[in-house]
């Protein structure tokens, strides 16, 4: 069931006025049964995978549980519950890996073959990737880790714990959720209270905005360009990178308020997956404010791990010794870095695009952290003010054509395509008959000024979250009229300018692929 279809919309009304009619004890069994309810509507393949990883979270939890209680030493306990968690992660991530990458990793064996004449190969199989398999696999095991870890007891009703994975307004896309903040919501009673039904249904509005309004016109025009690149020329290709950088921020962002939205008017409150990423001065910044579900999953179970283990500690103290300075300082951690930003890339997908966006972001944080002392060094000769805003407003446009190029990366057909592309856009200051080459990207000039419109609105609006306006708070303490007239000027606006119609299925949402 897709969240852009009119049967979501009647779905969710219907579930939310429910949910304050049932008696109050029983409000997460009902939001259990209309969450698989949820899940069935999209097969009973992606139900049974959610039910499967339930089991094993459940069962594990409760194994660790109890080996805490029952051993007398607590290394003794430790060792056995690694043996678990070991466990866990295998059967989980093995299923995630045959389900996602097998084909990925087969093709690349028989090449292997073919290039070295060997004989065999290894059949590709037609897999439809369960629904959200990515993200809840990340939460369970993000669960069965703070429980190895002691962070919190492990959940001892099972069907408590069925709801924390298959809670349904987060399984399209995320937010990868912890225990200690989601589950302690869903086992809450919650009374109705209007103000959470207000505000959930305006940020599920921001969200269409976002989806219809910007990121599905923009949609059209990069798929024109991107599977058809070799017919443009750079200022178009260009343009089409930049536009793409947009689109999928604004697909994200926006399936992530429809699902907060959702959980708001419910009076729960899902973790915020964006702090305006295009607005970060640096790489590194910007994955503190891109998919924070995601780089937080990243920094605390893999990133950390491997930062503070014993290896890296003698890597950082050889370091030290024999290379000195900055680079021998942070040895350490550069390896950490790039093992964590291979998963991310990994997890975007199956393929050497996404490999490739992963070590394309390692590299430039590594490098930044190398020559940071030369960087400082310069700025100073050149007396620039590195506080004043001409200088941030460079960073961040900076740091945008960086991630906008990497991006090409993981939409591209293939690794050689997207270096096509950059290459091709070393021809993008050709600005004779600008607009008539615009047009002929996929998009009329008048779509062009809604898709043009909406990213300038969705700018202001940033800008102003930004310098720490809180829009919905403030569009309340509006007169009345006002605030329903730009309630009705934006559902309006969206009804009819938005980019939708029949044939809509969860996948539009370009991170359900992912």
């Amino acid at each position: 069931m897709s969240f852009v279809s009119l049967e979501f919309l009647l779905f969710v009304g219907v579930v939310v006025l429910l949910y304050y009619l049932v008696p109050k004890k029983v409000q997460w069994i009902f939001l259990l049964l209309v969450s698989y309810a949820f899940y069935f509507f999209s097969g009973v393949t992606p139900l049974l995978f959610v039910v499967e990883s339930t089991i094993v979270v459940y069962l594990c939890g409760r194994v660790m549980a109890r080996n805490i209680e029952n051993c007398k030493k607590k290394s003794e306990a430790k060792k056995l519950n690694k043996k678990v968690l070991l466990l866990a992660v295998l059967i989980q991530f093995g299923i995630l890996l045959m389900l996602k990458y097998y084909n990925f990793i087969a093709e690349n064996i028989n090449s292997a073959f073919n290039l070295f004449g060997w004989s065999g190969s290894l059949p590709m199989v037609n897999i439809l990737l369960p629904l959200g398999i990515s993200f809840y696999t990340f939460q369970a095991i993000g669960y069965l880790i703070d429980v190895y870890r002691n962070k919190y007891k492990a959940e001892q009703n099972f069907f408590r714990m069925a709801l924390f994975l298959s809670f349904f307004p987060q399984v399209t896309q995320g937010p990868i959720s912890r225990y200690d903040n989601l589950g302690a919501q869903l086992k809450e009673e919650h009374d109705f209270r209007y103000q959470n039904l207000k505000y959930g249904a305006l940020l599920m509005m921001w969200g269409y905005f976002k989806k219809l309004m910007i990121a599905d016109w923009a949609g059209v025009m990069v798929v024109q360009v991107f599977d058809h690149w070799t017919e443009y020329d750079g200022l178009q290709v260009f343009i089409a990178i930049l536009v793409y950088a947009i689109q999928i921020y604004a697909d994200f962002s926006g399936g992530i308020d429809m699902a907060r939205g959702v959980a708001q008017m419910m009076g729960i409150d899902l973790i915020d997956n964006f702090k305006r990423p295009y607005f970060g001065t640096s790489v590194s910044e910007y994955w503190r404010r891109w998919h924070m579900s995601l780089t937080n999953w990243m920094r605390d179970y893999v990133f950390f791990p491997i930062a503070l283990s014993k290896t890296s500690s003698k890597i950082g103290k050889w370091g030290r010794k024999h290379i000195g300075g900055n680079i021998g300082k942070q040895l350490a951690t550069y390896f950490p870095t790039f093992i964590t930003f291979f998963l991310i890339g990994i997890w975007h997908g199956a393929g050497w695009g996404f490999i490739g966006y992963g070590l394309y972001n390692a590299t430039i944080i590594v490098v930044s952290m190398m020559l940071e002392p030369t960087f400082a060094k310069i700025t100073g000769a050149l007396h620039i003010n590195t506080s004043s805003l001409p200088w941030k407003i460079f960073q961040i446009i900076r740091t945008f054509l960086i991630m906008a190029a990497g991006k090409t990366l993981t939409r591209a057909h293939g690794v050689r395509a997207a270096l096509g592309m950059l290459w091709k856009c070393r021809l993008m200051f050709d600005f004779d008959d600008f607009l008539t080459r615009i047009t002929e990207m996929g998009l009329t000039m008048p779509e062009l000024r809604v898709m043009g419109l909406s990213m300038l609105l969705f700018f202001i609006v940033s800008l102003l979250q930004e310098n720490g306006i809180h829009i919905r708070d403030t569009l309340t303490k509006c007169p009345l009229i006002v605030r329903w007239a730009i309630y009705f000027t934006v559902l309006g606006c969206i009804l009819v300018l938005g980019h939708y119609g029949a044939g809509y299925s969860a996948s539009d949402f370009v991170y359900r692929n992912f």
